[in-house]
């Protein structure tokens, strides 16, 4: 049995492993403007060299060059092979990892994957036309004040009031029955008919951060029920793991800050009048999941729901999912009930600006919540006021900050200090126990599992071509792998193969041992294979090029990362001078200049 390890499985365990965290764990970070720096654990060092960037998903070291992912770094504080690490990263993510028999890679998914993401990138076409041509649809926008440019922008779309016109647009254009049931693009109805999934509903396609359409949200421009509907989990969409308009803060936005509010016209009138940083959850209550997308793009965090009961109890399970990820909302509550898009467009973005500069801590906001809760002038209400606050205040990281609400909550409702700290220490203890315990559950599990052990066509062709050479003979392997990391590999089956190369070499009497065992064993699949045996080596001298594969490699990456600090410094440079972010232009500069040098010196 082989692991199935592709592009979608490292793609999700970035995203659910969240950088910050897992390095917090080995090393001391400390916040450094957008960044984060800490002691380098691969060398010794007395001043911080070692930065995390967690929009960028990636750490380096100015001091050793050591840098690279999530994968990257579980396998060298742990010193575990590139499977090892996966393995390792996966368990901790709670992701399965399916396992093949047979000596072909099993290639249906990742296509089945590819299939669905075109079905709904047609999908998402049909409907942009469909709104071109309906007056009632586009008037409908029109009047809520979304201007031509943003229908552009958000790919807005309608589904006409027809049973079955998206399934036969589909159906001319080879898709079959079964594929766009799956995808959740159709339905069946009562009669086991094939019917369109969303009919007279404004379409909202739901977009990752890589521009795919991966699913739709679709609203009634009439008085029908339900109000919204929603794409249902499907192969590429599972909407507990994405936020709508992400893709647009990833690619637009060059604020550190979200916005959480709880529907798409929340979203579009914000960005409509200027504020491109609000995501919404896609029909669910937010998760740790989005919690921790929300993490790897801000440093503050403001919620944003409506005012009624529904918004409240929202707003409440928000925060402790936030705070859970360590982090510490401030929540914006409107006037008269509103919501953002109606407050927009009431009062607009000047006055909403002005909302999120008075937005309270939640902190406060649970406060005033089980004021609301309690008859405080009788003693009894007073008392079970205090212990639902003390419950609060008792999840506070920050000793100053906990002084400050203590101090302020004992003034206000006259009520000894120390009673409440006491109080506090109390259900610490209590709290502290159950943690221990569950810390040593994980741990022993963790061990148990660890033990069980778009780039250029140049560089595509550069990275084939060293791996082609390294699977021709172990000499060739070796050399490379005095000058090259496995993680340097932009592509996942190259990567695979090249940190595996190390062991089947000890394993394995001749090539075609070696083949068999990369096919069966390590899970590539034999069109990888077969691609790479395809290359004709027999005219080159691996003496003659090895150099310039190499070079080729790493001087991509060193442009590609050169691009990224550019940009990263030119953010920076557009907000507020501090001396945090000065420091960190100084580290980039610093690591710009280096990369520069040894950009010539190829």
């Amino acid at each position: 049995m082989a692991l199935i390890i592709d592009d979608y499985l490292l793609e999700e365990i970035k995203d659910r492993v969240d950088l910050i965290d897992f390095i917090g764990e080995y090393v001391d970070l400390k916040k450094s403007g957008s960044n984060y720096m800490g002691l380098c654990p691969f060398h010794n060092e007395k001043t911080p060299s070692f930065s995390v960037s967690p929009s960028k998903g990636i750490f380096h070291c100015f001091g050793c060059g050591a840098g690279g992912d999530q994968i990257t770094f579980a396998m060298k504080i742990e010193n575990l092979n590139f499977i090892e690490a996966v393995k390792f990263l996966a368990d901790r993510a709670q992701i399965e990892i399916k396992e093949k028999e047979t000596t072909s890679y099993d290639k249906k998914i990742v296509d089945e994957k590819e299939k669905c993401y075109q079905a709904n990138k047609d999908t998402a076409l049909f409907y942009l036309n469909n709104l071109r041509r309906n007056k009632i649809a586009y008037s409908y926008l029109t009047k809520r004040g979304i201007d031509p440019e943003t229908i552009k922008n958000y790919g807005l779309g309608f589904a006409e009031n027809s049973w079955d016109g998206l399934y036969k647009y589909l159906k001319n254009k080879g898709y079959k029955d079964e594929e766009l049931y799956n995808y959740n693009l159709i339905s069946k109805s009562k009669n086991g008919n094939y019917i369109d999934r969303f009919r007279n509903r404004i379409i909202f396609p739901i977009i990752d951060t890589n521009k795919r359409v991966i699913g739709f949200g679709g609203r009634v421009i009439d008085d029908s029920m339900p109000k919204y509907l929603n794409t249902k989990d499907t192969i590429v969409f599972n909407k507990g793991r994405h936020l709508y308009n992400l893709n647009i803060i990833a690619n637009e936005s060059k604020e550190r800050k979200i916005i959480l509010v709880e529907g798409y016209m929340d979203v579009i009138s914000l960005y409509k009048s200027g504020i491109n940083y609000s995501v919404a959850s896609l029909g669910t209550s937010l998760t740790l999941d989005q919690a921790g997308l929300i993490k790897r793009y801000a440093d503050d965090v403001y919620i944003c729901y409506d005012s009624d009961d529904a918004g409240v109890n929202a707003t409440k399970r928000a925060i402790d999912i936030l705070i859970s990820k360590d982090i510490h909302p401030k929540i914006i509550s409107l006037p008269d009930r509103l919501d953002p898009d109606d407050y927009i467009k009431k009062y607009g973005k000047l006055s909403f600006e002005l909302e999120i500069k008075n937005a309270i801590s939640y902190i406060d906001y649970k406060i005033l919540k089980i004021k609301e809760n309690y008859n405080i002038e009788s003693a009894e209400g007073l008392s079970n006021f205090t212990s639902e606050i003390a419950k609060v205040l008792s999840r506070i990281k920050n000793p100053i900050e906990m002084d400050v609400y203590v101090s302020k909550i004992a003034k206000d409702y006259q009520i000894s200090k120390e009673s409440i700290l006491s109080y506090i220490k109390s259900l610490n203890i209590n709290k502290n126990k159950k943690e221990l315990k569950k810390q040593a559950v994980s741990k022993k599990r963790v061990i148990k599992k660890a033990s069980e052990k778009i780039f250029t066509s140049k560089r595509k062709r550069a990275e084939d071509y060293l791996i082609r050479f390294c699977m021709d003979a172990e000499e060739n392997y070796r050399y490379a792998q005095k000058f090259i990391s496995s993680y340097e590999f932009s592509d996942t089956r190259n990567r695979i193969i090249f940190e595996n190369l190390d062991d089947l070499y000890k394993q394995i009497d001749s090539s075609k041992d070696l083949i068999d065992k990369i096919t069966n064993d390590r899970g590539i699949e034999i069109e990888k294979l077969e691609d790479l045996l395809s290359i004709d080596i027999d005219k080159l001298n691996f003496s003659d090029i090895k150099d310039e594969l190499i070079l080729t490699i790493k001087d991509e990456n060193l442009k590609t990362r050169r691009i990224q600090i550019l940009e990263e410094i030119k953010s920076i440079e557009s907000t507020r001078q501090t001396e945090s972010t000065k420091t960190e232009i100084n580290y980039l500069l610093k690591e710009l200049d280096e990369i520069n040098k040894k950009i010539q010196s190829f």
